[in-house]
């Protein structure tokens, strides 16, 4: 007989969905809306932005080697981010139940597939760039592969974790010298951008830090033995990018152009305040959506102060556009509101 109680039953990973929505964000029965959801669109600012650093740092170059360049970057950054959807099931059943539904819905092997299919895309088009930019791009599949799956799977170790994620900027950027047949390991724009994308990986580590230490999952938040401490790690972590560009602009090697950056440090402070008040998972999800808006901008502003163009200036509003219109319209698989997490949250 049934009876008045909620009974937990076991989760089934790759069970078919029960739910015809998660959150505000429909499912719909079709692989092709369900595959761009898991590519998670709103990530691909970040190498997108990278890239055109690089590439107009070195002067940029024909519109068309533009253009794939960013196709290149977003491709790869949605072929990665399907790839650690489909290691991560054990870890997304507790953090992200959404994901393990939605790759459910059309099977791990046609995710995958899609991955590999993505890959081979950004491969094909990387011909009309030259063979040095293939090189940095084949080092970019590499970590994109094993930052999820093993044998390496850098993200299951604190520190290569935190190394691996910063490549999604570093390594773009590289590629956008590339593209120029430049390589310019020493260029202090790329070592701010990559150190910065360095420290905003602990952000995204915070809203899973309860699934994560019940998966036994060591993260640069689960290192610690407690969530207040993982927050104040990541706080004053994320402050160290500007002390590095005062730095770099103190002993000559950037211009004081990019101390502009600095105003962004009145945003930090506020998500700062925001993750030290919340209680739940979900109030460190609304927290972390708050810094990819400060993370971005802060490479968009970087970009602005490299090249202070209208084209730069275009590029910047359309990226915000974009990353507000896919924000708006629920496409991103990490969904902020933690709805199976409320049943079990004390009012």
């Amino acid at each position: 007989m049934a009876s008045g109680k909620n009974t937990k039953k076991p989760f089934e990973p790759f069970g078919a969905p029960q739910l015809p929505t998660f959150g505000t964000a429909p499912i719909f029965n079709h692989t092709l809306p369900i595959v761009f959801r898991l590519s998670r669109p709103r990530t691909w600012v970040f190498p997108g932005a990278s890239f055109l650093l690089g590439y107009t740092i070195t002067g940029g170059g024909a519109f068309y080697q533009l253009l794939v360049g960013l196709a290149i970057a977003c491709i790869v950054t949605g072929a990665t981010n399907i790839v650690n959807t489909y290691a991560d099931v054990k870890e997304d059943s507790i953090n992200q139940p959404s994901r393990v539904l939605w790759i459910g819905r059309v099977g791990p092997r046609t995710a995958l597939s899609s991955a590999i299919i993505l890959y081979g895309l950004a491969a094909a088009f990387s011909v009309y760039l030259g063979l040095l930019y293939m090189l940095v791009l084949g080092l970019g599949v590499f970590n994109s592969l094993f930052y999820s799956l093993p044998p390496l799977r850098f993200k299951a170790r604190p520190v290569p974790s935190l190394i691996s994620f910063s490549g999604a900027v570093g390594l773009a950027f590289l590629s956008g010298l590339a593209v120029n047949g430049s390589l310019n390991l020493l260029n202090p724009v790329l070592w701010l951008t990559t150190y910065f994308m360095f420290t905003y990986g602990t952000v995204k580590n915070l809203p899973d830090y309860a699934g994560d230490k019940k998966t036994g999952t060591r993260t640069s938040a689960t290192i610690f033995t407690s969530m207040k401490s993982a927050v104040l790690f990541s706080g004053v972590l994320l402050a160290t990018p500007y002390v590095l560009l005062v730095t770099l602009v103190a002993t000559g090697f950037l211009s004081p152009v990019y101390l502009a950056d600095a105003v962004l440090i009145i945003f930090l402070f506020s998500i700062f305040r925001k993750m030290r008040r919340a209680r739940t998972s979900e109030d460190l999800e609304k927290a972390h959506t708050l810094g990819f808006f400060y993370a971005i901008s802060f490479l968009l502003l970087t970009l602005v102060a490299t090249s202070p163009t209208l084209q730069s200036l275009t590029i910047t509003v359309g990226a915000f556009v974009w990353t507000l219109l896919v924000s708006r319209i629920h496409v991103d698989s990490r969904v902020e509101a933690r709805d199976w997490e409320k049943g079990t949250t004390k009012n």
